[in-house]
């Protein structure tokens, strides 16, 4: 007997250790693949500094007080179209999440001052239209033909501005299919040295190069745009052209999905079988030593800050590039470059009273609308202050429900009596020069791409997997920073670890 338990210890040992430092999308995915390596070669060890997993840490339960009917909230909203979220999507089928489609009003809308109430009444799909200082209502593919009519427009102006929408709407869908954006350096004008931008064209300048009408850009494009992204206006415009023109043409008239009761399922799931997973632990660095690497660790348990220590043979770190770069020193100066900024989600109660957050439900039920084609569509009113400063939207999305999810507020809702719970994300920003970074720390596109520093010297960098090192999250590809990302780095990392993907179509996508 003794014989036989000596034999399972020494499996065990032999086993590669895996430290996963973040519990986001990208650890749980990363951590689901090695986990269930077909050849159980790894042993993982989750880290989160949270006192729960983070994939789902602010989705929320609400209770209508009417009704009495729960419904949970994803902070933030969770949606996925078919075509860009192509890897997401099968992950989703292969793990069983039931997903239902979703149609939304899109209501474009200028506040009539940063200290306007919401416009709660913009609840339901019949109400669309009628907020405050909206000028238009354009349902996601065409699906309700004519879409609502702003109450404050009349006849003859609302059938011009359809006219103008569908020359520039087909405009932009033209460019952004036959005009592609400029990936490369470009010399500077002549008698200047270097490059303007390694990583290509900004948006602002591809716009400007295929000619958009402006008043279209700033009220209709960016709205929307900056709203997917999570960002202002400015910082949208300086995202690399490739990022937007790729989303576009890979969502183009494709069907948006949600999850059949929020993402806490696709996060239980991923996570089911993990037995190391430790919680309040923050990372304070992460170091490689003789060969493997050395973690180094607080519980917030423990009064007394002590610091633990751990060696891994291998270590993921799952954060956003802020983060990677203060606990991982070779990468403290490089990430400095990668621009980030707080977001603030909430959910809101359009009546005081009407809504309470519920706890201790039981959320595994079904969702309501799985299966159901004929649910209402949801309105989502893209409240915009226009200024020479910087123009910024506010995305109010009423869930079915009947609460508010804000996201990205003209004015502070911390202190709102309406507020149920909200929440603060890091949002990673992209411009060329981060999409060059990226590349050259993932050695996407161009096998000599690490060996280039962004002074034009030929000293290589860091590179992913070095020292036993990888990087995986939404920002860890050549693409928008939202989910899809996560899962497409998370299973570049398992295909560096020879651990093979469940799910995969095809090569990884870049």
């Amino acid at each position: 007997m003794a014989q036989f338990a000596a034999q399972a210890e020494s499996r065990v040992a032999r086993k590669t250790s895996v430290a996963i430092i973040g519990t986001g999308l990208a650890g749980l995915t990363t951590a689901h693949l090695l986990q269930n390596d077909k050849q159980q070669r790894y042993r993982v060890t989750l880290f989160e500094q949270a006192d729960t997993l983070s994939f789902d840490a602010a989705s929320v339960a609400i209770r209508n007080e009417k009704t009495r009917a729960v419904e949970r909230i994803d902070l933030p909203m969770r949606a996925c179209a078919g075509g860009y979220y192509a890897n997401l999507m099968r992950m989703y089928a292969y793990l069983g999440i039931p997903l239902h489609p979703v149609r939304f009003l899109f209501v474009f809308a200028k506040p009539l001052s940063t200290s306007q109430s919401r416009p709660c009444e913009a609840t339901r799909p019949g109400d669309a239209g009628s907020a405050p200082g909206s000028y238009f209502v354009h349902a996601s593919n065409l699906h309700q033909t004519p879409p609502p009519w702003p109450a404050n427009r009349g006849l003859v102006p609302h059938v011009v501005e359809i006219l103008y929408l569908i020359i520039c709407h087909f405009w932009f869908s033209a460019v952004c299919f036959l005009v592609p954006p400029i990936t490369t350096a470009r010399p500077q004008p002549r008698g200047s040295d270097g490059p303007v931008s390694e990583g290509g064209e900004t948006f602002a300048e591809y716009l400007k190069r295929t000619w958009l009408p402006r008043r279209y850009v700033s009220h209709y494009l960016l709205p929307l745009m900056s709203s997917v992204s999570t960002c202002d206006h400015a910082d949208l415009l300086a995202f690399p052209a490739s990022d937007v023109v790729n989303y576009k043409k890979l969502s183009h008239g494709q069907q948006h999905y949600a999850v059949c009761g929020g993402v806490h399922q696709v996060q239980s799931r991923l996570a089911r079988g993990m037995d190391d997973i430790r919680l309040a632990s923050r990372v304070v660095s992460v170091e490689e030593d003789d060969g493997r690497v050395l973690v180094r660790w607080q519980s917030k348990r423990d009064t007394d800050g002590h610091v633990a220590l751990q060696c891994f043979d291998r270590v993921v770190l799952a954060v956003s590039p802020d983060v990677a770069g203060r606990i991982f020193s070779p990468l403290a100066t490089t990430l400095e470059r990668m621009p980030t900024k707080r977001v603030e989600s909430s959910v809101l109660s359009p009546q005081l009273g009407d809504f309470s957050l519920a706890g201790g439900e039981d959320l595994s039920r079904e969702c309501s609308h799985h299966g159901d084609d004929a649910s209402p569509s949801q309105v989502i009113t893209f409240r915009t202050l226009f200024s020479e400063n910087g123009s910024r939207t506010e995305a109010l999305h009423a869930m079915p429900g009947g609460v508010l999810v804000s996201t990205s507020p003209l004015e502070p809702t911390t202190h709102s009596k309406a507020m149920l719970q909200t929440a603060k994300f890091t949002r990673t920003l992209r411009t060329p020069q981060s999409r060059a970074i990226t590349q050259r720390i993932m050695g996407l596109n161009r096998p000599d791409a690490v060996n280039e520093k962004t002074d034009g010297s030929s000293q290589a960098g860091w590179v992913n997997g070095e020292g036993s090192v990888w990087l995986t999250g939404s920002w860890c590809w050549d693409g928008m920073v939202l989910l899809e990302g996560c899962v497409v780095s998370a299973m570049r990392v398992a295909e560096d670890f020879g651990v093979g993907v469940p799910w995969q179509d095809g090569p990884v996508r870049a």
